[in-house]
């Protein structure tokens, strides 16, 4: 039963992802609030993602070398939304979430049936991330 309700939150943890280009396509949310909706989204996501991956440190007695790496999700996420323009944020966030999956597939001892959830999440996410990257080159 819990992974039922953790496929279910999973998924519903997409649809801002998932609407927010088609919001902007649809002028319902202007071009500078999506893009910044979307890259504060894409950073708190990525930075519970994180908080996953320390959870897994403690509660598998890992090295303090994990624990310090599953930060790195939580201070790139950071640098996204303050300090990075938005394209470059954008290239980033994606490129983070990758870069944790083959982090979570190599080294962690996440359940098998999470990984495989993780792996399609991802690829939404990624792909919504595509999609928004496409919206800011096309108007520029």
């Amino acid at each position: 039963m819990l992974k039922f309700h953790a496929r279910l939150l999973g998924y519903i943890g997409l649809m801002p992802f998932i609407m927010l280009p088609f919001l902007m396509l649809w002028e319902t949310v202007s071009y500078f609030e999506g893009i910044s909706f979307f890259i504060q989204y894409s950073a708190i996501i990525l930075s519970f993602l994180g908080g996953v991956l320390w959870f897994d440190g403690i509660h598998n007695n890992r090295t303090p070398l994990f624990l310090y790496l599953s930060m790195i999700p939580l201070l790139t996420a950071w640098l996204g939304v303050i300090w990075l323009p938005p394209l470059l944020s954008l290239i980033i966030l994606a490129a983070a979430f990758i870069v944790l999956i083959v982090y979570e597939f190599t080294l962690s001892s996440l359940a098998i049936w999470y990984r495989s959830l993780r792996i399609r999440l991802t690829a939404i996410t990624i792909g919504c991330h595509l999609m928004i990257i496409w919206l800011i080159c096309s108007t520029n």
